[in-house]
């Protein structure tokens, strides 16, 4: 049943519908030519066949490539279950879903292809208050040998421990999620569109989600600044910030700020929150520096301006092109897995 073409077709095309957040009403309203609801439900049960013709629409609205609704499906990622997020609708969930479904079928096909398959293994962490957070923080970076230099990729570090990054191209409105595929395999789902510092931010305090336990007696507010402060920690260690600024400060310059931006790949907000966090400035100092960012929109462009270029995965693509080198796939294999025509993938292997 699986192997049928009927059956890989019905699943592919649901797959893009969801991906491009369509119903089978919308679907049905935005091809050219028309086709109705029903014959659309009747494609994606496995009921009946599109001709030639409506397969090449169905590619252009749904914006898929006609061959991709015949790739069969090597890994068959039943379920991706992700941590509660208030914020994103049904739909939109939905739609994120089928993309990291896509996304990870062909990454973890290129990892068994290349043998570079990789295991999750830091043991959750319980935390208690934030003293805990900044232990658990401190020991994710022991055990990941980072010392107390910056980060210098943090997504390559994530993939390099066994967690399946997947960047999407969603509105301003969505960060990140984290959870798991097939209840063992991690994700961490982030927006492409993120500055830099920002995405190495959200990218670690989803990775709190994976490696905090919380009682169930703390609130959804609480556990996101526990996340807030673990992501703090092991992008600047707290010894770190209070070596370069002080234990106690009254006021403080942009211009040292700013330096440790450079060097941690950490935001100006950030390093607030940390100062306060940890008493090297008081409340109400803190309460003044967001005041003033609401009421000066200028300084508040200043303070948020990004000074490192947004972090890319580039391991999956390492991945296949290895698979390439070592003549393990094809050409058009490699394109099919990357996406992209067969022609861009021979111009880009050039062998040495």
């Amino acid at each position: 049943m699986k192997n049928d073409l009927k059956y890989i077709f019905g699943r592919r095309l649901n797959q893009a519908r969801i991906m491009r957040g369509f119903s089978l009403e919308d679907l049905s309203k935005n091809m050219q030519p028309s086709i109705t609801r029903q014959a659309l439900n009747k494609y994606e049960k496995g009921l009946s066949m599109p001709d030639s013709r409506m397969l090449i629409a169905l590619g252009v609205t749904l914006d898929v490539k006609p061959d991709y609704f015949f790739r069969p499906f090597t890994l068959d990622v039943e379920q991706v279950m992700f941590r509660h997020k208030s914020r994103l609708s049904e739909k939109d969930a939905a739609a994120i879903k089928a993309k990291v479904r896509e996304e990870l079928e062909r990454y973890i096909e290129a990892e068994e292809l290349c043998g570079c398959t990789n295991t999750f293994d830091i043991k959750p962490y319980f935390v208690a208050d934030f003293e805990d957070v900044v232990k658990a923080a401190n020991e994710v970076r022991n055990l990941l040998q980072l010392g107390l230099d910056g980060i210098s990729s943090v997504l390559e570090v994530l993939e390099e421990k066994g967690i399946k990054v997947i960047e999407v191209d969603e509105k301003p409105s969505f960060e990140g999620l984290s959870g798991y595929a097939n209840e063992s395999i991690p994700i961490i789902v982030v927006n492409a569109n993120l500055s830099g510092e920002r995405k190495r931010f959200v990218l670690l305090h989803e990775l709190a989600h994976l490696v905090i336990t919380f009682k169930d007696s703390v609130t959804e507010k609480a556990i996101e600044m526990y996340c807030n402060a673990f992501a703090g920690e092991m992008l600047l260690p707290s010894t770190v910030m209070q070596e370069r600024l002080g234990a106690h400060r009254h006021d403080i310059s942009l211009a040292e700020i700013s330096d440790i931006q450079r060097q941690f790949g950490v935001s100006v907000d950030t390093v607030m929150f940390a100062l306060r966090l940890h008493g090297v400035i008081t409340e109400r100092r803190y309460a003044g520096y967001i005041r003033k960012k609401k009421k000066f929109p200028e300084f508040r462009k200043t303070v948020e301006q990004s000074l490192m270029p947004s972090e890319t995965t580039g391991r999956f693509v390492r991945m296949v092109y290895r698979a390439l080198a070592n003549g393990i796939i094809s050409l058009s294999k490699a394109a099919t897995l990357l996406n992209i025509p067969v022609e861009t993938v021979k111009n880009q292997l050039q062998l040495l």
